[in-house]
């Protein structure tokens, strides 16, 4: 929709997607060009962008930047079960349960015995950046900051502002020195729109730390508030209009 997109929102990777599942929302402006299956759950902040990647079950912070054939939350299987198929805890897969169970069907949706952790949410913090190509485990958490090296495969949980290569990923360094990372943490620079921080030195980080904490403290900026859509909202245009109502981003727009 030319309001929607005029609004900062991106959305051709739901195209396909149906219906999030209902803990699902999305804070605009963002984009979403990755694909995300239906009745995946997809908490997504702000300012971030989701190229082509394939994203399962997922709270993504703000300023996220998540690069082409990346891999976040893929489902897993049992290991110590009779078998590892889905079949075992998701018999309706291809529909096969119908084909094969028929009027017992609903029977065996009964008798199926649970597995939750077959897509635990991943959870990556504000400000991370995923290269191309990366795997990220379902179920680990990517602190604030991180930076996730190109075809890097994560299977554990990643401390803020850390930088991680290979396969299996490893730290390499912090992108800050220690003190310089508390304070950034303390900061939360990511509660604002950037767009009201632009007078802070991006590219010296102490400065800019000083000058942004300086701009909140007198109160020169203030937290931002981007629209929220539901689950409901996303898949509905004239609900996402009604969202959009009112809000600085239908006005800027």
């Amino acid at each position: 929709m030319a309001r929607v997109q005029a609004a900062g929102l991106r959305l051709s990777g739901l195209a396909k997607t149906g219906h999030l599942h209902p803990n699902s929302w999305v804070e605009g402006p963002t984009a979403i060009h990755a694909t995300v299956p239906t009745g995946s759950i997809l908490r997504l902040g702000a300012f971030c962008n989701l190229s082509g990647s394939q994203i399962n079950n997922a709270e993504i912070g703000r300023y996220c930047s998540i690069a082409k054939n990346v891999v976040i939350g893929t489902h897993e299987h049992p290991t110590d079960w009779l078998t590892s198929s889905r079949t075992a805890y998701f018999p309706q897969v291809n529909g096969w349960d119908q084909l094969m169970a028929g009027d017992e069907a609903a029977s065996i949706q009964q008798r199926k015995r649970p597995f939750p952790g077959s897509c635990p949410v991943t959870v990556l913090g504000p400000d991370v950046w995923i290269g191309e190509g990366a795997f990220i485990k379902s179920g680990i958490t990517i602190g604030a900051g991180a930076i996730i090296g190109a075809r890097a495969t994560v299977v554990k949980d990643v401390p803020p502002y850390a930088i991680v290569v290979g396969t299996p990923g490893r730290v390499l360094r912090l992108r800050f020195p220690e003190p310089v990372v508390e304070r950034l943490l303390a900061l939360e620079w990511w509660r604002f729109s950037i767009y009201d921080l632009f007078d802070a030195p991006f590219d010296d980080i102490e400065r800019a730390i000083d000058a942004i904490g300086e701009m909140a403290a007198s109160g020169a900026v203030t937290p931002f508030q981007g629209p929220v859509f539901s689950a409901e909202d996303l898949a509905d245009p004239d609900r996402m209009l009604q969202v959009l109502d009112g809000s600085p981003l239908a006005l800027a727009s």
